[in-house]
């Protein structure tokens, strides 16, 4: 499998009492977009697709394209796109509170296993205050969440003239996708 080129989306988050910023990285297959114009579409259409699955007190500030072959910046912009997953009597959880989203490849290791990418996407709302509910993604933000995932493998993110899918940093292709139902905790300073 040969590498992959990526694109790198920072937003903040509210996490214990101050601002910060988490990044989500998307490797892709289908090519490389020709030109900053090209980087440009994509990156506006990812951007489009991922806002609507974060919550309003998250905000993209920007995102960032990687070249395959050597991981060099080829790309920037800056975002000020608020997410729009709306609460209702749900709460919005802390920042290091996430939604995990694993996509199946048909892939596998050297050792046969199965290759899967993964996902944490934080700026999660919880389903209510029950003793189940509480731990669980709320449900308008899953759903936006599971069209998300599948958007990204099965019709991808266009540039205007190519047509780019989820893959892994060694060229697996996405080809089916999962969100947990759970709230995780993906600490943002790990010790």
């Amino acid at each position: 499998m040969a590498a992959t080129p990526s694109l790198l989306v920072q937003y903040e988050v509210n996490n214990r009492g101050s601002t910060e910023v988490v990044t989500n990285r998307f490797h892709f297959v289908g090519g490389t977009p020709a030109n900053a114009a090209a980087w440009e579409a994509f990156a506006d259409a990812v951007v489009a697709g991922f806002h609507p699955v974060l919550n309003a007190a998250c905000t993209i500030i920007g995102a960032v394209g990687y070249d395959a072959a050597n991981d060099v910046a080829v790309f920037q912009k800056t975002y000020t796109q608020a997410g729009t997953a709306a609460t209702g009597s749900e709460s919005l959880l802390p920042g290091f509170c996430c939604a995990l989203v694993r996509w199946a490849t048909d892939q596998r290791t050297t050792k046969n296993h199965p290759i899967y990418l993964f996902s944490y996407v934080h700026g999660v709302i919880n389903n209510g205050f029950g003793a189940t509910s509480a731990t669980q993604v709320q449900a308008a933000q899953l759903a936006a969440l599971e069209t998300w995932a599948t958007h990204w493998w099965e019709t991808g993110y266009s540039d205007g003239t190519n047509t780019y899918t989820r893959a892994g940093p060694n060229g697996a292709a996405a080809t089916d996708s999962t969100v947990d139902s759970f709230v995780r905790d993906h600490d943002l300073h790990p010790r």
